[in-house]
């Protein structure tokens, strides 16, 4: 006996629920993570950087605010070796 077409898109429907959940993300956003690590902030623009990035911040200063020292754009982080 042949399937009937409501049978047919039953059974897709409900592979395709199962697919989502296998698939869901509960919510979690890579967008959020990569936000919450933004945690080191120039004090002189207010340009973030990602807290392991010390060496973009480096740049940053050097680029941007070479007149002024480490201590001023980043207050209380360590400046990073030459």
């Amino acid at each position: 006996m042949g399937r009937s077409n409501g049978c047919e898109a039953n059974r897709k429907r409900a592979d395709a629920a199962k697919r989502a959940e296998k698939y869901a993300k509960d919510g979690k956003s890579q967008l959020d993570a990569n936000a919450k690590c933004m945690t080191l902030q120039c004090q002189v623009c207010l340009q973030s950087f990602m807290s392991t990035q010390l060496k973009m911040a480096k740049m940053h200063h050097e680029q941007k605010h070479g007149n002024k020292k480490w201590e001023e754009c980043f207050p209380g982080h360590p400046q990073p070796a030459a």
